[in-house]
């Protein structure tokens, strides 16, 4: 779990980073910096849905293993 905590963190500040370069690379008119930007920042969103996906799933798998657990200890 702590491997998606510091890539989720990791991913924050990459998204700030990449809002703010856009904002900046508006104002100043550069355009090829500011569609590189928009083209980064959409993949980097796409990997956060990815890693909240994997997360969730990791998360309810990990539930349910705790919720069988006590219950196969009490049949033997």
């Amino acid at each position: 779990m702590t491997k998606f905590f510091i890539f989720n963190v990791v991913l924050n500040f990459a998204i700030a980073f990449l809002v703010y370069s856009a904002i900046m690379s508006y104002q100043a008119s550069n355009h090829l910096f500011l569609f590189i930007s928009i083209a980064l920042l959409v993949v980097l969103i796409y990997l956060k849905v990815v890693l909240l996906k994997v997360v969730k799933k990791d998360a309810a798998k990990r539930s349910t293993e705790k919720v069988d657990l006590p219950a196969k200890k009490k049949k033997k």
